[in-house]
């Protein structure tokens, strides 16, 4: 064998090159390929699952090292995010024109009715009859068509306000010919209302429309007035026949809404009626009926909102719940007013009967949720403080509200229901207020200002006050509603309400026992050294007490000083010789105890400190 020259070109290596050439242009096809896939995907904004990369075979090279296999690498898809619809005005949104337009032609077709069984009698057109027996055909053939149509495509809408509009007009057109016409006595007139509404409502549920009774209730509520001409007791059943009609749909269905607008116009018309007694005194009789229609009404709302809300009911809780709570609530407000038309003793029997149902259905009915509960209990404790404040003589008012609140709140003690608490502390506020108010701080100034506004009543308020302070504090610290360390903050707070009390039941017992000058002097006296004696209380109670120590020094020290101060800057002026001598050495001899005790407690401490220095040497 020869060994090729130099010059000669080796055919081997041209061989591999030329393989090698082959492979790379294979590569960058592929890699076109999936550039075109990714460009196609970017473009249409979808992610197709990834398309596996096949590696295309390699072509054997003579005299070279095998290529390593092409390896599947997943290429990179971009994240994808879901695109927002745009957002249609709302006049484009499916069923509002058709809806507005609905309801629109409800309103204007109802006033078409009034003014044909209104307006056309008093212009003369046509006959009673006639006008009575359109206004009737044309409410009954609208509600067929409702009928008719409410079972094509899309008439869902339609159907709905035609048949709202037949029974709103058949309902006034039954008003009107009882009160327009005289045809029908009242009593059957409001049965046959009654009969119409309960037709509408029977439709309504087989609908499952919540709408379909909204628009019979307010179509029927609002344009009835017109009929009656105004607010009368007339008016008040037509109003009151649709609140009881209709409360049957509210069974066993979520709505919400129909509640509120049953009961608000009875309630309206009975508020304006009980206004216009009160204010313009008409009969005995009109009084009376107006309590009965209000009491009917309260009853009827605070039965509809039990049954709704009874266990079980879709609407017990919640939303809807509310609502109902706050519907019995509105229902309640002719009752909690019908005293301005009643003497005070009738008025305080009617909120006596009252409170006592109402807190005795809210603390033994435990089917009925919470929030209904404490709407029956609220609206309780409203009547008794009607109660109060109707049956009891000005100068009882305020120890009766007090002695109220601290019967609410030693009821919260027992039964640790915070909102009984909160019953007991509006009553002791409003109580607190009125004896502010009555015992005013310049009643105890002078003794002829103690002698004009104090006695025997304020002696009591000042002890009720007492008794309500302490309970109140009580039971804040017992349910838990201030942290233990504020604890003694509260009760230092609080003594000093106490002490302006027993100052106020001093002076005002001092006045009623003695004359107004000896009274006044020997209860001031007396003051002064229960102010001590609490200073005393509280300092003594801060050496034992290390975990108040400070809180409880600092109202001893307080109390301390103004006693001292009042010894000085009111008794020295105002008492007598004797009387002021008792008062400078009863307090003279307390501050000795006081300044000995402490003295004595701080050598022991010093004593210990020392002891326990020698000990560790």
């Amino acid at each position: 064998m020869t060994t090729p020259s130099s010059s000669a070109v080796d055919p081997r290596l041209v061989t591999a090159l030329s393989a090698e050439c082959d492979s790379i242009g294979r590569q960058l096809r592929h890699m076109g390929q999936n550039l075109s896939i990714l460009q196609t995907q970017l473009a249409s904004a979808t992610v197709p699952p990834p398309m596996p990369v096949v590696p295309a075979p390699a072509a054997p090279a003579p005299q070279m090292p095998p290529m390593r296999p092409q390896q599947n690498v997943p290429t990179w898809q971009p994240p994808t995010y879901p695109v927002a619809a745009p957002r249609q005005p709302w006049w484009q949104r499916d069923g509002v024109i058709s809806r507005l337009l609905a309801a629109a032609g409800v309103a204007v077709t109802l006033i078409g009715v009034v003014m044909l069984l209104v307006l056309a009698a008093q212009a003369g057109f046509f006959g009673p009859p006639l006008r009575v027996l359109g206004g009737a055909l044309l409410s009954g053939a609208l509600v067929f068509a409702g009928v008719r149509v409410h079972g094509r495509p899309g008439g869902k809408v339609g159907a709905i306000a035609l048949a709202a509009t037949g029974f709103a007009g058949m309902y006034l057109d039954v008003v009107a010919a009882s009160v327009l016409y005289g045809w029908v006595t009242t009593p059957l007139a409001v049965v046959i209302a009654f009969g119409i509404a309960a037709a509408g409502v029977a439709l309504a549920v087989k609908w499952d429309s919540e709408s379909l009774e909204l628009m019979i209730v307010l179509g029927a509520a609002v344009l009835a007035p017109v009929l009656t001409s105004g607010i009368s007791l007339t008016l008040i059943g037509f109003l009151f026949a649709i609140q009881s009609a209709t409360f049957s749909a509210q069974l066993g269905r979520d709505w919400k809404y129909l509640g509120m607008a049953r009961t608000v116009p009875v309630v309206l018309a009975l508020l304006v009626a009980v206004a216009s007694n009160a204010i313009f005194s008409e009969s005995g009789n009109s009084a009376v009926q107006l309590v009965i229609s209000a009491g009917v009404v309260a009853i009827v709302g605070a039965g509809c909102a039990m049954a709704v809300q009874w266990t079980g009911s879709p609407s017990r809780g919640g939303v809807a719940g509310a609502w109902s709570t706050a519907t019995f609530v509105v229902s309640s407000l002719p009752l909690m007013s019908v005293g301005a038309v009643l003497g005070r003793t009738e008025s305080a029997v009617l909120y006596g009967i009252a409170a006592a149902l109402l807190l005795s259905a809210a603390a033994a009915a435990k089917p009925l949720p919470t929030q209904l509960r404490f709407g029956l209990g609220a609206t309780g404790a409203l009547a008794l403080l009607l109660c109060c404040l109707s049956g009891a003589t000005e100068s009882l008012v305020v120890p009766l509200v007090l002695t109220v609140g601290m019967i609410f709140l030693g009821v919260s003690l027992y039964a640790g229901s915070r909102f009984v608490f909160a019953l007991g502390t509006a009553f002791a506020a409003i109580g607190s207020i009125g004896y502010l108010t009555t015992v005013p701080p310049e009643a105890l100034t002078t003794a002829r200002a103690a002698s004009m506004q104090l006695g025997a009543i304020t002696a009591l308020s000042s002890l009720t006050a007492i008794g309500a302070l302490v309970m109140l504090v009580w039971a804040i610290h017992r349910l838990k509603l201030i942290a233990d360390s504020n604890a003694a903050v509260l009760w230092a707070a609080a003594g000093f309400g106490v002490l302006y009390a027993v100052t106020c039941a001093l002076v005002s017992s001092g006045v009623e026992i003695f004359d107004s000058a000896t009274g006044f002097v020997a209860g001031h006296s007396v003051a002064t050294i229960v102010w001590m004696l609490a200073a005393t209380s509280a300092l003594v109670l801060g050496l034992n007490n290390r975990q108040h120590a400070r809180v409880l020094l600092g109202a001893g020290l307080a109390l301390t000083s103004a006693a001292v101060a009042k010894l000085f800057l009111f008794d020295l002026a105002t008492l007598s010789g004797l009387v002021r001598s008792v008062a400078f050495l009863v307090v003279g001899l307390l501050l000795l105890l006081v300044g000995t005790r402490y003295a004595r407690a701080f050598a022991k401490q010093e004593q210990e400190q020392v002891s326990s220095a020698s000990g560790e040497r």
